[in-house]
């Protein structure tokens, strides 16, 4: 069933019937008859008159065939390579994956921001690589998938393994990319091409590709729910259960120790916190250090690592995911990211004034648009209810300018404002590190986010929290009925984030953004592997027509750190 007709169409010039055929039709024969135009342009004119002299004769024309096609979506609302999130899927009509139903994120687990009275949590389909689950991977009881939201004893007694496994198995969590509004996480989608190769060259042992809500479906935090159930799936599954260990809700007893003298680890139950109890206990940093430890035990006792995987829009939602994890404390974090080409400023669509938009740079070398009326219609409509200052939230807009100035000040704000992949030296990396975190003097009262600060009370990064209480429809403090801009535990921006594979290319439109993403993470310590690609476009592992050699390449960088994990 196709969705329903979003709002934002209204809008767009060409969104209704018959026009929106016939512009669709006319626009794909044009396009088909400018391919040969350009295959007779690019043969015969010299290399340097190429986008990038670099550039074969079929990377020219999948640009340019590429950037015709996506303002499509511009002008008429059309998606592709969508599913509906609820149907199911026939094993037998897939190749190189299973279909699995995660259950919904357990309640015990709601806390932050995705918990939203008009936005249901819901069971989430995903399409888990490779076809036949691995020896290795635990089963669940008639070989059905484990539920994150089995009970557990009603004491603070708890089921813990001692032993290590003989081998841990890789677990890769991927959202696929599209805007929040194109592809799916079937196998046959052009993103799914990563997957089956990170499969391919057996850099994982499984990876679940989530088949989360896209905007038509849904507004945000939909998609962060869909991830953190799959999330609390995977850790549920991976759990180690064998030895008996008492612990508390404030702390874990001292490490005991068994007959021969070894230490006894103490894990918690991640997965039976009382929200509200960790909010009331999360207010200053020795609870937060207390936190901090508590996890590092967690994480030692899962009988996995875990990356989450992630290209462009799906990178957006591996970043608020890992935010959320370490931001409500709740479930153990991920071993890693892999960002490819990641999303990290939507906000960008929403200028101060329309005088004080800034063109995205390579607009002639890479496919993606960058109209901001378009983009600023499909943000709203991603929004959904929220209010507008929700874009400029760390969980959805985490390099943009506001939020950089806000965690770190306006010299680090500015020192990243232009900054690019060929100015990203050691030097530069030296500098960003040991920059002041925030203005070492008092900040004045700034409303950002629809709260204000009153002057002389903030020497450091503002935060702007609401009341401690809940709102009457049962949202925490951190939801976005009332977006903050800060972490509830006073956090930096990426303090305590894992570490991270970035893989970016000179010649796209984010190079600009996600540069800055990258200077934010080393800022706060974040272990941060850069792979920049020369004269590569946005997403480049997920085009049809590339390079093959350039590609091998990232492969071979990518497959390598994650080898060293």
């Amino acid at each position: 069933m196709a969705p329903p007709k979003q709002a934002y169409q209204d809008d767009m010039p060409y969104a209704r019937e018959p026009l929106k055929s016939l512009y669709v039709a006319q626009r794909l024969f044009t396009t088909l008859i400018l391919g040969i135009w350009w295959a007779a342009y690019y043969g015969v004119m010299p290399r340097s008159r190429r986008p990038r002299p670099s550039w074969s004769i079929k990377c020219c024309i999948s640009v340019n065939f590429t950037r015709r096609v996506y303002r499509v979506t511009e002008l008429a609302g059309v998606t592709w390579g969508v599913r509906d999130p609820d149907a199911p899927c026939s094993n037998r009509s897939l190749k190189h994956t299973r279909f699995e139903w995660v259950d919904p994120l357990p309640e015990r687990l709601r806390s932050g921001v995705i918990v939203d009275s008009q936005v249901p949590f819901k069971r989430v389909g995903c399409f888990v690589w490779p076809k036949e689950r691995p020896k290795i991977i635990p089963s669940c009881p008639d070989d059905e998938p484990c539920s994150p939201a089995a009970e557990t004893s009603s004491d603070d007694t708890l089921n813990v393994d001692i032993e290590s496994a003989a081998e841990e198995p890789v677990i890769g969590i991927f959202m696929h990319g599209g805007g929040y509004c194109h592809m799916s996480a079937h196998e046959n989608s052009s993103t799914s091409k990563i997957p089956a190769r990170l499969m391919k060259d057996k850099a994982f042992t499984e990876i679940h590709a989530v088949e989360y809500r896209l905007l038509q479906h849904a507004p945000f935090p939909a998609a962060v729910q869909d991830a953190a159930a799959v999330y609390a799936h995977i850790v549920q599954r991976h759990q180690r259960h064998a030895t008996k260990v008492t612990v508390t809700h404030d702390k874990a007893k001292p490490a005991e120790e068994d007959e021969s003298g070894k230490a006894i680890k103490v894990l918690s139950d991640y997965l039976t916190v009382n929200a509200t109890d960790y909010q009331e206990r999360s207010k200053n940093k020795r609870e937060n250090d207390e936190i901090h430890a508590r996890v590092a035990v967690e994480t030692a006792n899962l009988g996995c690592k875990i990356v989450l995987i992630g290209d462009s829009a799906g990178g957006n939602l591996v970043l608020a995911l890992a935010r959320w994890i370490r931001d409500e404390g709740l479930l153990p974090p991920p071993h890693a990211l892999l960002l490819l080409s990641p999303s990290c400023d939507p906000s960008h669509a929403f200028p101060e004034t329309p005088s004080s938009y800034l063109p995205r740079p390579h607009a002639n070398t890479d496919y993606l648009v960058d109209t901001p009326e378009p983009r600023a219609l499909l943000q709203r409509t991603f929004l959904g209810h929220n209010p507008l200052e929700t874009m400029h939230s760390p969980y959805v807009s985490p390099a943009s300018m506001r939020v950089l100035t806000a965690f770190y000040g306006d010299a680090f704000a500015a020192s990243v404002a232009d900054l690019t992949i060929a100015q990203m030296d050691t030097h530069t990396r030296r500098f960003l590190r040991t920059m002041d975190s925030a203005p070492a003097t008092p900040v004045p009262a700034t409303p950002v986010l629809g709260f204000s600060v009153p002057a002389g009370l903030v020497t450091g990064p503002p935060t702007f929290a609401s009341s401690a209480a809940s709102t009457s429809d049962g949202r925490s403090p951190t939801s976005l009925q009332r977006p903050v801009i800060a972490s509830p535990r006073g956090l930096s921006l990426f303090s305590e984030f894992p570490r991270a594979c970035v893989v970016l290319g000179d010649a796209e439109r984010l190079e600009r953004e996600v540069t800055k993403l990258v200077g934010a993470m080393e800022r706060d310590g974040v272990g941060v592997h850069t792979v920049w690609v020369p004269d590569a476009p946005h997403d480049v592992l997920m085009m049809g027509w590339w390079d093959e050699r350039v590609r091998d390449t990232v492969w071979g960088e990518i497959e390598d750190w994650v080898l060293k994990l």
